[in-house]
């Protein structure tokens, strides 16, 4: 018809597999519109691809996004070991190439922070830019000194919550509306950002993640000097954000705002944000996201 025309229908997100040694890995994807860069975002310890819906809603729509299911976690919670930081990058470097990427935006949060920086190092140039979410430098030593026990703290609440048989979506929401880092800020909105989690089973609702990655993690990003070092190595263009309180709403936050701020002063080419009033869960779950999206694509 004369003088009529189409308006092309931006790419929805949609699950894909990525093929990946003995296995392939569960990605969210969103195609970028032409012209447009892609974010390539890694979620955290027991997390899943769905964590970033809420900054996912507000990054630009025309941009592209990649949200790893790592190994081990999620739609990828059968994906075979090994479960290391560096078999992870390499699987997201795998995400990138049958995407054809050959550069992205590359953002970590939490686990995803020192998993991103192990990725910088391995495959340099990749990265147009880094953001490390409240991860990727080491935390303070453990009280005790003991390597275990550090393992322990950081896995153990998250275990937990793994090893529970939920005896309904509610029950499981009750349990984040419980949390100390949720409880006084839940929104109902953070239920489509949890809810991937779970998988039924005849006795009820499990979450799908595999405790032998879980472990993994923990110990590479608590005492393994190759990963939990691996911020201090990275080359690209980089933003480091932590804020003000903890994974328990604690004062003090998970990252120490003097080690960040040490960070920052030995690297000129990473850059610092603090932020104020959020913890470690509500800076992407909660009220953070819009300004980690900002950060992601600014302007």
């Amino acid at each position: 018809m004369p003088g009529r025309f189409l308006v092309p229908r931006l790419a929805a997100m949609e699950d894909i597999r990525i093929p990946v040694p003995d296995g392939a890995i569960s990605v969210w994807h969103r195609r970028p519109e032409p012209g447009h860069p892609t974010a390539v975002l890694v979620h955290g310890l027991t997390g899943t691809s769905r964590w970033w819906k809420g900054v996912i809603d507000h990054l630009p729509s025309e941009s592209g996004v990649a949200a790893l299911d790592v190994r081990g976690r999620g739609a990828s919670s059968e994906s075979p070991p090994p479960f290391d930081a560096a078999t992870i990058a390499d699987d997201m470097a795998a995400t990138m190439d049958a995407l054809g990427l050959e550069t992205a935006v590359v953002v970590g949060y939490s686990m995803g922070g020192w998993i991103v920086a192990v990725f910088d190092e391995r495959y340099p140039g990749r990265a147009e830019r880094l953001l490390l979410i409240d991860g990727g430098l080491a935390l303070p030593t453990h009280p005790s000194g003991d390597p275990d026990q550090a393992i322990e703290a950081v896995v153990g609440p998250s275990l937990a919550r793994l090893n529970t048989t939920f005896s309904s979506r509610e029950a499981f929401y009750d349990y984040w509306k419980a949390h100390p880092a949720l409880e006084r800020y839940w929104d109902d909105s953070m239920r489509d950002a949890l809810d991937f989690e779970l998988v039924e089973t005849g006795d009820g609702f499990v979450v799908r993640a595999n405790a032998e990655a879980i472990r993994t993690s923990a110990r590479e990003i608590t005492v393994d000097p190759t990963t939990n070092e691996a911020g201090t190595r990275v080359t690209a263009p980089s933003m480091l954000i932590v804020v003000e309180r903890g994974t328990a709403d604690q004062p003090g936050g998970m990252m120490p705002l003097a080690t960040a701020e040490a960070a920052s002063r030995d690297k000129p080419n990473l850059e610092l944000v603090y932020l104020e009033d959020l913890n470690h869960y509500t800076l992407i779950l909660g009220r953070g996201a819009p300004q980690v999206a900002a950060a992601i694509f600014p302007g």
